[in-house]
This record gives structure tokens, C-alpha cells and sequence, in this order.
């Protein structure tokens, strides 16, 4: 062990570093682990964060740590953290800053589950800012989240600090991956540029910062999958969730604000965190966006000038750094809670490539995402919804070559081992929440609409699936898919009737859901698979 690892090991209650007095430890995180001290001289608490030996050991790290504290100790803004020094002491690179009293976003999470809709339009405004400045020193945060979020003062006047920005985090990797195979980055966060190893920008932020509103707004992050592999592969493939499925009196513009800050390609996203934050709050209050869209990061956290064309909808080719549609503008575009268009660069098969290098520098997981190929492998793993049918089911890959080439049909051992996941995944959701209803936890408004986003789940996971189905079965396979699209539509007609009090309405789409039970059971037999749409209850031979 050497000194400096000996050292890192030693700081306990009263110990020196560096001139600061340890009062305690703080936290510990991948990169480092912080502490609360004393400034000699000042007589100032601060926060004293110690950057991990196997991080510092990074040449390029080294290399670079005195230039990017620096720029990360220049900034001044209310709502990022003031960095007081950066050095490094025997051996071990550190930054001392302020000490915010009060907690973070994380913990208030975890005892509200999610904040009131103006409160978090508000907080994503702040953090928004902070991020801001940060772009606008040329620095990427690379892990916005809940627990990097610090909040001070009441509910009332609640002020939030961007915190764990640049240094540690910029200077150990210029992408998403550091040389030791080191994920920079949170996955429930993270921005699909960051999976694949390549450079990134302020825009990555800006996806990281869509996923947190999401997470305020609906108490869930936006991909809640089984395992490392089926997160990384959801935030390259999947298509941003919707808040107002889990929050109904979310307004759909907020919907589409943050489907654009999630868009798959940095083209497509807000060019600032800051016209995130507007946007967000616009779309709250019903009112347009005064200030133009634009960037204003600079240095290694700016938007390339030179960019891969994309084709608009009218097929004129523009530069991906023009300015974007506003919300509203994308709104009438392309209709309520629609998506912006992807741009040609956010194409599947390329993500998938992507996919594949980060999972396996992160452990091998691949065979997850594989499954299963030749007939042989491992069921995809179960995700279980978490709190009555809030969580969504793991995407699978959808396997093909580049340039835009068939599909390959998937044999009739993986069609029926993805259906039935399917299946399994919709009936637990279920089940959890009819439980829920039973016993007086859901009225009836709530539970139709978990019941709707269960079903618009499983139609989106088996249309990926029609493409590749076996010949052989094709045409029992799109009559199925048929059959739960019509699930689909009756849970959206109990749902608009549950909305306006109508128990009548919500008792006749559920009749005529009920009525097609022996349908689906019948044509899901004559496939193979072993469950039934939407029934607890396994199929019997």
C-alpha cells in the first residue's frame, strides 16, 4: 500500500490534510470521498473532497488538474458551489469548497417521492442556471443527479447548488469512459453519447438534466431496469418516457419538453440547460418562451460549428448546431405529446454498436441484451414494477445490420421468449396495481391511468417484435399484436372516462376488454407462449 493510499485510509475525527482539520466524513462516491473541515487561518467549514488514488493515478488526470480547477474555481454563480482550492497533497489530488448546511435533492426524494409541479419547474430552473456557468467555463458536469443537487434554505425560499462539477470529473476521461474502464457518470442519467465512449458536450447535460425533471415530476427515473446492461441499452433506445402517465395533472407540454432534452441525438435537445429551464417553466404556466435558444457553452464543453446534416421534415439538409423549434413550435409541428423528429444520426444500429463497448467494458453483460441468440440463451431478466405499475419493462436489442437493413427474424424459441417477458412484465404490473385498488390506495382516475401505461408499454415492446417473427407464425403473431392494441384503446377509454367521473364509461371499456380474454388466450396459445395478455394466470395446455 502506498503513502498516499495509507493516508486516504487515515483521515479520521482531528487529523490533518493539508492544512484543513477533519471534523468528519461526508460521503464517499466512485470518484472520491468528502469530508467536513476547518480552514487553518479562517476558521471556515468547508466541504474537503479527496479524489481516489486509483482516478488520480490517470496520467492525463495529473496532467490536467491544476488548468481544470482552476477554470472550476474561477466560477461565480448563486447557484453553483464556490470552489475555494484545488492541489494536491501527499500524493493525493483534492478541492476544498463551501459547505452547504441543509440536504439534497436525493433525500428529499426520498421522503416525498416526488415534488409539487412548481417546485420543481422552479429547482430545474436553478440547476439549470448553475449548469449554465459551468458550460459557460468550458467545463461538462457528466453527472447531474438528485445527490448533486444541494438545497439550503425553507420550502418557501428553497435554493439549490450544482455540486461534483469539472475537476475530478473532467479531467479524469474526455468522454464517458476513463482509461481504467471507469463509467463516468450515473445510469439512470446518463446521456447515450456518454455509452458509447465518444466526446461530449454541454448537451449531454442537458439530457441528464430532462431525466432529472422527469424524476421530480414522477418520482421514478425515466428507465427503472433490471441490471446495468438493460439501463445502458433503454437510454440508447427507448424513447423518453412520459411524466404525466405517472403524474396525470402534468401538463403534456412538459411531456414534450422533456422528450426533447432526452432526444437521442445532442441535435435534437435544447442547446442550453437554460432553455430547458424556460422551457419547463412555460410550459407550466401556459405562456411562450421571451428569450431566443442558444448556446453558451464555450471551450471543451461547446457545441461543435461543424456538425453531421440532418434532413427536416420538408428534406431541406441543416447544420445540427441551428437553432431548435421551441417547444411550442415543435408542439405545432408535429401535434400534442408528439416527440421531435430523430435526426439521421440516432438511428438504432448505431446505438446498438455503442451499446455494445460500454457494456462490455462494464462487465460483460452483453449476453442480457443478446437474448439469448441462437435459441439457446438466458431469459431476459423480469423487471418487477415498482410501486403499482410505475416501472417499465426492459428493452431488448433489436438485432440487424447498419445502413438501415432488414431486421433478423428472431427464431420461434426468442419470439416466445420475448413475448413472454413481455407478458410476464405487463401481468405483474398489473396484478400490483389491482392489489393497490383493492385495497383503497388507488382511485379509480389513478388506477386507469397506471393500467393505460402498462398496456402502451406492451404494444410499443411487441410492435419491435412483429418485424421479426418467425414466418411460420407472422400472421397469429400480428393478429395478437392487433388484439393488444385493442387492450390499448380500451384503457385509454376507461381512462378519459375516469377523468370525467364517468363509472359507467370506465365499467363498459372494461367489459369490452374483458369479452376478448378467450381471443387473446387462444392466440397466444396457437404462438407458444406460456402467459396471457394483461391475466395473472399462466396458460395451461
Amino acid at each position: 500500500m502506498s503513502e498516499g493510499e495509507v493516508r486516504w485510509a487515515e483521515l479520521i475525527e482531528g487529523a490533518e490534510f493539508a492544512g484543513y482539520r477533519i471534523e468528519r466524513r461526508l460521503g464517499r462516491g466512485g470518484m472520491g470521498i468528502v469530508y467536513l473541515a476547518v480552514e487553518p487561518g479562517l476558521d471556515r467549514r468547508v466541504a474537503l473532497k479527496l479524489v481516489a488514488p486509483d482516478a488520480a493515478a490517470d496520467e492525463i488526470f495529473r496532467a490536467r488538474f491544476t488548468h481544470e480547477s482552476r477554470i472550476a474555481a474561477s466560477i461565480e454563480h448563486p447557484n453553483v458551489v464556490p470552489i475555494y482550492a484545488a492541489g494536491e497533497h501527499e500524493g493525493i489530488p483534492f478541492i476544498a469548497m463551501r459547505y452547504v448546511s441543509g440536504s439534497d435533492l436525493n433525500r428529499k426524494l426520498i421522503t416525498s417521492g416526488r415534488l409539487e409541479l412548481g417546485r420543481a419547474t422552479a429547482l430545474i430552473g436553478q440547476v439549470a442556471a448553475g449548469l449554465d456557468a459551468i458550460h459557460a467555463a468550458g467545463l461538462v458536469h457528466r453527472d447531474v443527479k438528485p445527490a448533486n443537487v444541494l438545497l439550503s434554505g425553507s420550502e418557501a425560499s428553497e435554493h439549490a447548488y450544482i455540486t461534483e462539477f469539472g475537476v475530478a470529473r473532467n479531467v479524469a476521461s474526455t468522454s464517458g469512459l476513463t482509461k481504467t474502464g471507469r463509467f463516468v457518470g450515473t445510469l439512470d442519467y446518463v446521456a447515450p453519447e456518454q455509452i458509447r465512449g465518444g466526446e461530449v458536450d454541454a448537451r449531454a447535460d442537458v439530457y441528464a438534466l430532462g431525466c432529472l425533471l422527469f424524476k421530480l415530476l414522477s418520482g421514478e427515473v425515466p428507465f427503472p431496469r433490471d441490471g446495468e446492461a438493460a439501463r445502458l441499452y433503454a437510454h440508447l433506445n427507448d424513447e423518453p418516457p412520459s411524466a404525466s402517465l405517472f403524474t396525470p395533472m402534468v401538463p403534456k407540454a412538459l411531456d414534450r419538453v422533456i422528450a426533447r432534452a432526452m432526444a437521442k441525438s445532442p441535435a435534437d435537445r435544447f442547446p442550453s440547460a437554460g432553455d430547458l429551464g424556460r422551457a419547463a417553466a412555460a410550459a407550466l404556466s401556459g405562456t411562450q418562451v421571451e428569450l431566443s435558444e442558444r448556446t453558451v457553452a464555450t471551450g471543451a464543453a461547446a457545441t461543435p460549428t461543424v456538425d453531421t446534416p440532418v434532413q427536416t421534415e420538408s428534406g431541406t439538409a441543416v447544420a445540427a448546431t441551428a437553432p431548435l423549434a421551441t417547444p411550442s413550435e415543435t408542439a405545432a409541428r408535429t401535434g400534442p405529446g408528439a416527440s421531435p423528429a430523430p435526426s439521421a444520426r440516432s438511428r438504432r444500429p448505431l446505438a446498438w454498436i455503442g451499446a455494445v463497448a460500454a457494456i462490455a467494458i462494464l462487465g460483460g453483460a452483453i449476453a442480457l441484451l443478446a437474448g439469448g441468440g441462437g435459441g439457446g440463451g438466458t431469459s431476459p431478466a423480469v423487471s418487477r414494477s415498482q410501486g403499482g405499475g410505475k416501472g417499465q419493462g426492459q428493452g431488448q436489442p433489436q438485432a440487424g445490420g447498419l445502413g438501415g437493413a432488414e431486421p433478423k427474424p428472431l427464431s420461434k424459441e426468442q419470439l416466445i421468449r420475448r413475448g413472454d417477458a413481455s407478458c410476464v412484465r405487463a401481468q405483474q404490473s398489473f396484478v400490483d396495481a389491482d392489489a393497490r385498488f383493492n385495497n383503497g390506495q388507488l382511485g379509480d382516475r389513478a388506477f386507469a391511468t397506471i393500467r393505460f401505461g402498462i398496456s402502451k408499454r406492451q404494444v410499443r415492446e411487441l410492435r419491435a417484435l412483429k418485424a421479426r417473427a418467425p414466418i411460420s407464425v407472422h400472421g397469429t403473431f400480428r393478429e395478437y399484436l392487433a388484439a393488444i392494441e385493442r387492450v390499448h384503446r380500451y384503457d385509454r377509454e376507461a381512462l378519459a372516462a375516469a377523468k370525467g367521473g364517468d363509472t359507467a364509461g370506465i365499467d363498459d371499456a372494461n367489459a369490452k376488454n374483458t369479452a376478448e380474454v378467450p381471443l387473446r388466450y387462444r392466440l397466444a396459445r396457437d404462438i407458444g407462449f406460456q402467459r396471457c395478455s394483461l391475466n395473472s394466470k399462466p396458460l395451461k395446455d
